[in-house]
């Protein structure tokens, strides 16, 4: 069974919720993201703003109806989401992922260093 889950719904003032949930039932927020366009692709983004401070959701499409998404401290931790879809959850569409792809970063002065 997957550890995270992240769910995306969008919200009454037109930005969007990301919910990172773990296997204990420990969430972070992210109720300020905005949809943005990076690289030729719509990404949604934004900050963490309940939970665990610091920490940044990043989502966009891959096609075939699939999203990616990551969830980064930028300083000890990734979380990769490859393969998040559409579904229903009380008559609204959401996205949603799960995953175990839980990365460690190196510390920015190794990756200076190598």
């Amino acid at each position: 069974m997957p550890k995270h889950k992240i769910t995306l719904k969008p919200q009454h003032s037109g930005g969007y919720l990301a919910i990172l949930t773990d296997e204990h039932g420990n969430f972070v927020d992210f109720g300020k993201c905005q949809s943005e366009q990076r690289e030729g692709k719509r990404h949604i983004t934004g900050p963490s703003t309940r939970g665990l401070t610091g920490w940044m959701f990043d989502l966009w499409p891959i096609g075939g109806g699939l999203f990616h998404a990551t969830v980064t401290d930028n300083r000890d931790w990734l979380i990769v989401f490859h393969d998040c879809e559409t579904v229903m959850d009380a008559g609204q569409k959401c996205i949603e992922g799960w995953t175990n792809d839980v990365r460690t970063l190196e510390p920015a002065e190794e990756k200076v260093a190598a």
